[in-house]
Formats: C-alpha cells, sequence, structure tokens
C-alpha cells in the first residue's frame, strides 16, 4: 500500500467518524448547560444586593408613611436567606415584616427553609422531608450573602424564628410551602405561643393549605399567592371568603384593572418582589402599598 492510499484511508475514516465526535459534544454540552445555568441562577440568588432606601424612591415623608415593606427571606440582600441573621438584619434595616419561607421534616418539626432539597443553602443535600430535624441540625448553611461572616449557622426552626421576630421587634409573614394536613395547628400553636395571631400574614401558593388555616383559625391573616392573575385565578379570588392576594408585581398580565377589581371586592393587597424603583413608583401610583422586597429597605 503506497502512501497515497493510506492518506486517502485516513481521510475516510475521519469522515465516517465526525457525526460520532459532533454526537460527543452535543451530548457533552447537554450536561454541562442545565448545570452551568444553574450556578449562574444560584451566584445570582444568593449575591448581596446594594441597599436600597426607600427615601431614594418617595422623597415624601407622607409618601414613605403608608408603605409596608416585607423583607425576602429574612433580608437576604445582607444575611443569608430564611436565617436567624437574616430576621435581624431585616429589623435592623426598618422592615415592618420578614416573610420566611416554612417546610416540615420527616418528623414533623417546621423549620425555615425556601427550597425543597437543602443543596440549595446547605453543606449536604436531599428533601427537607427526608431529615429528622436532629440530622438536620448537623447541616450548615453556607450559601447566601455574606455567608462567610456566619460559621456554623443552621437551618432554623420557625418557633426559633418566631422567637427571633419576638426579640427584634418584626412581624412575620410565612410563607407554606410543603406540609402535612396534621402540621396545621401545630404551626398555628407556635403562632399563637408568640402573640402573632393577630398581626402576622401567612401566605401561600397552596390555597388547599390557606383554608386549612382557616378552618383552624377565623381570624388569622391569610393571602393566597399568586404568579399570573388569569380569569379562572381571578375568579377563585374573589370567591374565596376573607383571604387576601399577594401577586407577582412583575408579570405585565397584572394588570392595574385587575388588582382594583379585587381591592374593589375588599381583599387585601400585597405585591412581590419588587427591587425596581420604577416597578415600585408604578404600583405605588396604582395604590399598592404593600411590598415583598430582597433590597428596598426603610431605614437603619
Amino acid at each position: 500500500m503506497n502512501k497515497e492510499s493510506i492518506k486517502r484511508k485516513l481521510r475516510i475514516i475521519k469522515r465516517k467518524k465526525w457525526p460520532i465526535a459532533l454526537i460527543a459534544v452535543i451530548l457533552v454540552v447537554a450536561i454541562a448547560l442545565p448545570v452551568t445555568i444553574s450556578l449562574v441562577s444560584s451566584q445570582k440568588r444568593f449575591n448581596a444586593k446594594t441597599p436600597l432606601p426607600l427615601t431614594d424612591i418617595l422623597t415624601q415623608e407622607k409618601d414613605r408613611e403608608r408603605i409596608t415593606l416585607v423583607a425576602h427571606r429574612g433580608y437576604s440582600a445582607q444575611a443569608p436567606e430564611n436565617t436567624i441573621p437574616a430576621i435581624q438584619k431585616a429589623a435592623e434595616y426598618g422592615f415592618d415584616y420578614v416573610e420566611i419561607d416554612i417546610r416540615q421534616t420527616k418528623d414533623g418539626v417546621w423549620v425555615v427553609i425556601h427550597d425543597e432539597d437543602i443543596k440549595s443553602v446547605c453543606d449536604k443535600k436531599g428533601k427537607v422531608s427526608s431529615y429528622t430535624y436532629y440530622d438536620l441540625v448537623t447541616c450548615n448553611v453556607i450559601r447566601g450573602a455574606n455567608a462567610k461572616e456566619y460559621p456554623d449557622l443552621k437551618v432554623p426552626t420557625l418557633e426559633q424564628a418566631l422567637k427571633a421576630c419576638m426579640e427584634y421587634n418584626i412581624v412575620p409573614m410565612i410563607e407554606i410551602k410543603d406540609y402535612a394536613p396534621e402540621g396545621i395547628p401545630k404551626l398555628l400553636e407556635l403562632v399563637e405561643k408568640y402573640g402573632f395571631e393577630k398581626s402576622c400574614s401567612i401566605i401561600s401558593f397552596k390555597r388547599s393549605a390557606l383554608e386549612l388555616v382557616r378552618e383552624h383559625n377565623k381570624e388569622v391573616r391569610i393571602l393566597k399567592l399568586v404568579s399570573k392573575l388569569d380569569d379562572e385565578e381571578m375568579q377563585k379570588c374573589l370567591d374565596a371568603e376573607n383571604m387576601g392576594v399577594s401577586f407577582n408585581g412583575n408579570e405585565k398580565k397584572n394588570t392595574p384593572e385587575k388588582i382594583d377589581k379585587l381591592r374593589e371586592a375588599g381583599l387585601e393587597i400585597a405585591c412581590w418582589t419588587i427591587d425596581s424603583p420604577e416597578t415600585m413608583l408604578h404600583w405605588v401610583s396604582e395604590g399598592v402599598t404593600t411590598f415583598v422586597t430582597n433590597k428596598i429597605y426603610y431605614h437603619n
């Protein structure tokens, strides 16, 4: 076999193998891309944001006085979300309320954490519902704004969070993320134990959870979380008795006309998650006064 024949055979082999190489590249990208997106998303979520005072948005004191600010997952711009330091920071920055997310452990303990899997904030992984509380406290919170300043930080129980709210004189807004029906009475017992039954708000995307809260307590404030106010969701909100609405203020389908209709029906209204001065000013001009935010604070 001469040299030219050998070169020709090599070229043929290369031509036959390039589809395999291309498929391999596509597979690598397909596997790596979601991980990369997740890492970028997490970094964006946990980056400490520069605090923005309400005085920079509303210059008139009379306008500021009618605004209620809720620190999203604690003041998560300054301390790891849903932790005791985040609650403390919310109080220090003058928030009226602090929003916290709750789930139940395997043994039924209410704990304060947003995601279903603890890996989003902790040094271990697994569903919250797969951990007993005593297993969960072996994990450390290592992700979040200024996390390195808080070594050995733990996922708090709801009771610890409510105790911190009482200590720092801030009112909780409690979002039920996941639950077992038998856990609702225990939740309400804790709310009453720390004296928040007439001041706190209990919120959830799960209407069934809020209906169960109402069955056990006729007075506590409840708000349905809504991403998009489509016709079906609007009607459900209007039909619900003694249940307010907290809507996504960044969703274009949630128009001022729909919010006016809810307000005219006597529903309590709140707006989430507002970090943009322009978006806040828009909704203030439409009569909305309660805002959940990662960034905008009242005073320090």
